[in-house]
């Protein structure tokens, strides 16, 4: 997981196609703006556990693949791909 610090107008870009901006911050609360495209699900998460009642929320789900992840003994949080070297044709010569 990743927490930011953010202020009142600033935000926070994710893959590059969803914004969340924090529009209002007082002692209790935060007021969000969330700016993303209509395929994607944005719920507050009293909502999505009521839609979803048996599955754990993505922060969970993550928590819990992290831990099997460091029981099995694991160094990285993430798999790392093997490098692919990049293998250019030779100069062909037209005669």
């Amino acid at each position: 997981m990743l927490a930011l610090s953010r202020g009142e107008g600033q935000s926070i870009i994710i893959d590059g196609k969803i914004e969340v901006k924090v529009v209002k911050w007082s002692r209790g609360s935060v007021r969000l703006a969330i700016q993303a495209p209509r395929e994607v699900s944005v719920d507050r998460d009293e909502i999505w556990r009521r839609m979803h009642p048996n599955d754990k929320t993505p922060l969970e789900q993550a928590e819990a693949d992290r831990q099997l992840r460091f029981d099995a003994g694991e160094t990285s949080a993430r798999p790392v791909a093997p490098i692919t070297p990049v293998v250019e044709p030779p100069d062909e010569k037209i005669a």
